[in-house]
């Protein structure tokens, strides 16, 4: 029984939240409703009382039922006429539906929950005409005690089984009490599909091994390209193997040797089916590998995103206890504060939630501290009263957006200004002349506060700084929005999820950097010239638009900062922030990854542009970098170099030789003395061959042979010159023929050198090969 009471309650959980969520949106909208509306409304707040009644009576909260009932019967008159639902009766409503959040919240956590017999007398009272106010203060319930097991996520979340609402319930237990007005019809049941509780931190890993996983699976990539080239030599071995046979079989029927010729025939029979066994496995090894690597990466990514969707969980998981702690909040600091919390039903990684739950603590906490004044303060100023702190979940663009606002008496431009002078940043005519964004990015600074005296709430100065440094550890970033007609509004972007992300890689100063395409508006290619300074700013023209320009060697700090180009055209990566664009120079443009995204600890010198590293497929790691953070940085800052260009020094690549020889063993050893030597080799078995491979591939000198089948060395020289984009091609001729004619004609035809493979002296070849090249 203890394990159904258990179910029931976890569901009951969710269920309550949401009555009372939708109670308290509906009860705004028909209070500032225009007249002769709201009928529906009030039709649905009855009915989410009445769902609430229920859900409590199924788990035997009688308090919660009770207090439900009267919101009921409440409901009723209202939507019959009977009574007005004006503000004061709204915050009557207001009040308690808080205390049973109240009173869930602390019988859940296992503490004494709060008092509901002055709720129901209030209700009562109502009910009879009278109309007190509710009390402007009650008693805060203790907080809830630290879970001592890890945390639990419900896969899936949005599983929960909702518990359905019973029949109605019969007449509250108070003798004061109407019977309960007549309910709707009852609902069709609530199929609930099958949950599973997971601890987080298996959870956690599961997702980290996933992601292990997938990037061990595109290594599987290398691997068939080595398989692949092993069958591609397997086969010119074997295409190699059958001409040496023929010639060696013709050289011993020259030579009249039976007695060899058939011994030489059983075991070249015998090589040459080993080598076409070898190659038929080789063969079949390649292509299963390929079919096992294809579905294993297949498998690695649905895992990972059955993993991830796994991981998603609403916001409400992690927020929902925050309407209350703000509340009593202000009740312990005197003020009067009404919290609305809205898109709790958003959701994102549990570990990005929980990775934004106390910079959101601390924005709320002083958005009460500094933002929201005290009663009388606000009534002399002509504001209601009573306060609103909002908090608000959204999906914009791919990425998880919170805001959180307040009503109350926004920046002190003046009190900012003060202490940026009191504790030396500026002097007082440099602080007259600050702008009012730079005075808003002088509040993030650490120890910055404007509060003199130093309390639980505020005064020590390290929030606000504490809260960007968070959330540009999670690649995203914080602005300070201005609020009509009073007040402040923070908003927090960051990526939905903190597992793999598709990332850009980029080059720069022999380095590699990731930048998330989330961040990224265009790539552009531009000539040196197009970069133009304007005011001491290096800028570039795209299209139109005039858009800032600076160097990511600059920005990174990374010693010799000009931008290393080739051809004379600059990369350049345009990086966004909302409607802030800004081009950043890099040295080359490289691929498209995705790749797990891990906190590595960066060096201090790069602040809080660097949101991680990634592994790179040789072993290496690679920065990943904040976009909106390096636009951020530009924006406060703007650029304090013009940008420089030089030209990339050419690559030292070693030269090509192409050898052209029918003959596989003066192939081999040519081949071993050029490699030997530091240059690159191509083989060729005819002039035909080498002529395909000649217009196909860049090579800087042709060694050749002359008696050769198809096109011999001559026909193949004769070719080259009369191709234009070959002719300057230096050939070197290496041969047997002795024959002055022969030389003559070698030459003649616009060979580079003639040697004789009688009197063959690599030295001579090599000092050769040295002058041409």
């Amino acid at each position: 029984m203890n394990g159904i009471r258990e179910r029931l309650l976890a569901a009951f959980q969710v269920e309550y939240r949401e009555h009372l969520e939708v109670i308290r949106k509906l009860l705004d909208d028909l209070v500032r409703r225009t007249e002769g509306s709201g009928i529906a409304q009030l039709d649905e707040t009855f009915r989410r009382a009445h769902s609430l009644k229920g859900a409590a009576r199924a788990v035997d909260l009688l308090p919660v039922e009770q207090l439900a009932h009267r919101l009921e019967t409440l409901f009723a008159r209202v939507r019959g006429g009977q009574m007005r639902l004006d503000k004061e009766l709204s915050a009557v409503v207001v009040h308690i539906l808080d205390l049973v959040e109240d009173w869930v919240t602390a019988f859940v956590a296992g503490q004494t929950p709060p008092e509901t017999a002055e709720a129901v007398a209030l209700i009562e009272q109502w009910l009879e005409g009278e109309r007190p106010p509710p009390p402007a203060h009650c008693a805060p319930a203790p907080p809830p005690a630290l879970p001592s097991v890890p945390p639990m996520v419900t896969v899936p979340p949005e599983l929960v089984a909702a518990v359905p609402a019973p029949p109605p319930s019969p007449p509250a237990r108070s003798a004061q009490s109407e019977p309960p007005p007549a309910v709707e019809p009852p609902r069709g049941p609530v199929v609930a599909e099958e949950t599973v509780r997971v601890r987080a931190l298996h959870l956690d890993r599961l997702l980290r091994s996933s992601n292990e996983l997938l990037t061990e699976t595109m290594n599987q990539r290398t691997v068939t390209d080595s398989l692949l080239d092993m069958d591609r030599r397997l086969a010119d071995m074997d295409r190699h193997w059958r001409r040496l046979r023929k010639l060696s079989v013709g050289w011993l029927r020259e030579m009249a040797d039976e007695a060899r010729e058939g011994q030489f025939e059983r075991q070249a029979e015998i090589l040459e089916q080993q080598l076409r066994a070898v190659s038929r496995r080789a063969r079949l090894s390649r292509r299963l590998q390929q079919r096992t690597g294809w579905s294993l990466r297949q498998l690695a990514a649905d895992l990972q995103q059955e993993v991830r969707d796994a991981r998603m969980v609403p916001a409400e998981s992690v927020f929902a206890g925050f309407r209350k702690m703000v509340r009593d909040i202000a009740r312990e600091s005197g003020k009067l504060v009404e919290v609305q919390v809205t898109g709790l039903e958003v959701e994102a990684d549990r570990m990005v939630l929980q990775g934004l739950k106390d910079p959101v603590m601390h924005l709320l906490r002083n958005a009460l501290a500094h933002g929201v004044e005290a009663p009388e303060q606000r009534q002399d100023v002509g504001k209601p009263a009573g306060a609103v702190v909002s908090l608000g979940f959204a999906v914009t663009e791919g990425r998880l957006v919170v805001m959180v606002e307040d009503d109350g008496r926004g920046l002190d431009y003046a009190a900012i200004r003060a202490k940026a002078v009191e504790v030396g940043l500026f002097n007082a005519d440099e602080a007259e002349e600050l702008s009012r964004q730079t005075l808003v990015d002088l509040i993030f600074d650490p120890g910055f506060s404007t509060n003199r005296a130093v309390d639980d709430l505020s005064g020590r100065g390290m929030g606000l700084s504490v809260v960007r440094e968070a959330v540009t550890m999670m690649n995203g970033t914080i602005e300070v929005l201005a609020r009509e007609p009073a007040g402040t509004r923070f908003r927090i972007s960051v990526p939905l999820s903190v597992s793999t992300q598709r990332l850009f890689l980029v080059g720069c100063q022999g380095h590699t950097y990731a930048v998330p395409t989330e961040g990224v508006d265009r790539l552009h290619r531009v000539p040196a010239e197009a970069v133009r300074t304007v005011e001491g700013k290096s800028v570039v023209y795209l299209g139109e638009q005039q858009v800032p320009l600076l160097s990511l060697a600059h920005l990174l700090a990374l010693g010799e900062t000009a931008v290393k180009v080739s051809r004379n055209v600059v990369p350049l990566l345009v990086l966004k922030n909302g409607d802030r664009r800004v081009a950043v120079a890099v040295d080359e443009f490289l691929s498209i990854r995705e790749a797990l995204v891990k906190d590595i600890g960066v060096p201090a010198a790069m602040g809080t542009m660097v949101a991680g590293g990634m592994l790179l497929e040789d072993g290496g790691v690679a920065l990943v970098l904040n976009p909106f953070e390096i636009v951020e940085t530009f924006r406060k800052s703007g650029s304090i170099r013009v940008l420089t260009t030089v030209e990339k020094p050419p690559e030292r690549r070693a030269p090509v030789i192409l050898v052209v020889d029918d003959s596989l063993t003066t192939r081999t050893l040519e081949k071993s003395i050029l490699e030997a030597h530091g240059y690159g080799v191509r083989l060729a078995v005819d002039g035909i061959e080498a002529l395909a491979k000649l217009r196909a591939d860049h090579v800087d000198l042709v060694i050749s042979d002359i008696q050769m089948p198809r096109l011999d060395g001559f026909g193949l020289l004769q070719a080259i010159k009369a191709d234009q984009a070959l002719k300057k091609l230096p050939v070197i001729l290496v041969t047997s023929l002795e024959a002055r004619e022969d030389r003559e004609r070698g030459l003649a035809l616009g060979a580079d050198a003639y040697v004789v493979k009688r009197k063959f002296d690599q030295k001579e070849l090599l000092e050769t090969i040295g002058q041409i090249l």
